[in-house]
């Protein structure tokens, strides 16, 4: 048989365009890196699309990270995933921006713990992420689910994928007794040890990552620009011996696999005969806001052709870029009250949510954590009820002792019938309601009776329809 005369299907490994010999890493060396897909008679399966790489951590120059004694964390839910902080995806040949996504990490957060269950995520994510999710709260055994992360079990089961070497290639070091290392445990004491490096293979979670059939011939192939996260943005720990100015990472032996279906002969000549066609890509708008106010009205100018939900998450200003504070942690500032309006109008929901419970509360109090607006933030992914398993449950939002993670969110579903998405050229805002609760600056024990301004980071996720012809890409 002539195979250029039927589909085949082909995974392709494609290493970075810039690539270093000294590996990437958003302090000592390269913070950016870059893909490019070519132009091709084929289709990617962005959905499988894998991002490899190998992951070293360290604390110091010269000091490795001890696997339980040292307070030196990373996301339970995200962990290699959080490495990202910004991706641009663009067409090759037409140099149109098809999608961009700012606090990357933020979005994977609510993602991760909306869609996964404590178990999914020590289980099956845990082989591409190495995530072991954000486990329920244990009244027999408070050291388990949240409290100070240095004796908190999940934190220490998480710190166990962390531990490497610490030390450059070739040092001299003292035998190590920690997972994942890449080097052998009993080295005795002098030995040269190469540094320990560990496997991550992430799946990237962008609307253009969310089609299966992207056909690179019409987009004119792609460039991928993924840009790394500070390392204050990623570790975070205030016990012994935790996360430094000078703590970094690395990532080495960098990649990216896609699967390809190729087109059959027939196909390619159907193509080559039209000289017009049109593409569907869904994509991500990320904006940034600040909740400066118990009562807040937060404004967003859009103008998107098919809008299908947005998601929202906050986090204290103070904790951003923070080494003693999760930056992937979704924490609720206390919402009281909130209404979604459209131009003015009540929109999507012709209501304001008031949650029922005693407002002198503070939300580590609180009996019940707001089970209408999380409904409404769970619908935004899909249907609430065909969601059966989450980490968004209230033994996991209330309890906020020193507040290390979270997994609370706002959201709204603004299609749920067709999914098609609608048409949006005005203003979509969000009066808001809240305690502000203060969770850096108080003692660690409730209640907390002072305010801190919260970061109030906004995803909406659209589908975009792109006219392409020999001339170039036009969005319609």
């Amino acid at each position: 048989m002539n195979s250029v005369a039927s589909q085949q299907k082909r995974f392709i490994r494609l290493t970075p365009s810039n690539n270093s010999t000294g590996g990437f890493s958003p302090d000592a060396s390269q913070p950016i890196i870059r893909f490019s897909i070519a132009d091709t008679m084929a289709s990617a399966n962005m959905v499988d699309a894998r991002l490899n790489f190998k992951l070293r951590v360290i604390r110091t120059a010269l000091t490795p990270i001890a696997a339980v004694g040292d307070d030196f964390n990373i996301d339970r839910c995200l962990n290699g995933s959080a490495v990202l902080d910004q991706v641009i995806i663009s067409s090759r040949r037409y140099g149109n921006q098809i999608e961009a996504v700012h606090n990357l990490g933020r979005l994977n957060s609510s993602w991760y713990s909306t869609l996964y269950s404590p178990k999914q995520m020590a289980a099956n994510v845990n082989m591409n992420c190495r995530s072991i999710g954000k486990g329920r709260y244990n009244g027999m055994n408070a050291s388990v689910g949240l409290g100070a992360t240095v004796d908190d079990n999940y934190m220490k089961l998480q710190r166990k994928y962390l531990v490497t070497s610490g030390v450059p290639v070739g040092g001299a070091v003292s035998g190590k007794q920690g997972w994942n290392q890449g080097v052998g445990a009993s080295a005795g004491s002098g030995v040269a040890q190469d540094p320990g490096y560990l496997d991550f293979s992430i799946p990237l979670h962008l609307g253009f990552f969310q089609n299966t059939d992207v056909n690179l011939n019409q987009v004119g192939g792609l460039e991928i620009t993924l840009y790394l996260a500070q390392s204050r943005s990623l570790f975070f720990g205030t016990g012994n011996n935790k996360p430094q100015t000078d703590s970094t990472y690395q990532l080495t032996d960098v990649n990216m696999t896609v699967p390809l279906l190729y087109y059959s002969a027939a196909e390619i000549q159907a193509q080559a005969q039209s000289q017009q066609s049109v593409v569907s890509f869904m994509f991500w708008t990320s904006i940034y806001s600040v909740l400066d106010s118990t009562f807040t009205s937060i404004a967003h100018r859009l103008a998107l052709k098919g809008l299908l939900s947005s998601i929202h998450n906050t986090q204290p200003t103070q904790s951003i870029n923070n080494l003693l504070h999760n930056n992937h942690a979704l924490i609720n500032s206390g919402i009281q009250q909130l209404t979604f309006l459209r131009d003015g109008v009540k929109n999507p929901y012709e209501k304001t949510m008031i949650p029922t419970e005693n407002r002198a509360l503070s939300v580590s109090d609180q009996s019940c954590t707001n089970p209408e607006i999380l409904n409404e933030y769970l619908s935004a992914y899909r249907n609430a009820r065909d969601i059966l398993y989450s980490q968004v449950i209230p033994e996991n939002i209330n309890g906020r002792s020193n507040i290390v993670q979270g997994v609370y969110g706002l959201g709204a579903n603004y299609d749920p019938s067709a999914g098609a998405g609608i048409s949006i050229s005005g203003t979509i805002s969000y009066d808001i309601q809240t305690k502000l609760e203060d969770i850096t600056t108080v003692p660690s024990v409730a209640p907390y009776n002072g305010t801190e301004s919260y970061a109030f980071y906004s995803y909406y996720l659209s589908r975009q329809d792109y006219v392409v012809t020999p001339q170039g890409m036009s969005p319609v």
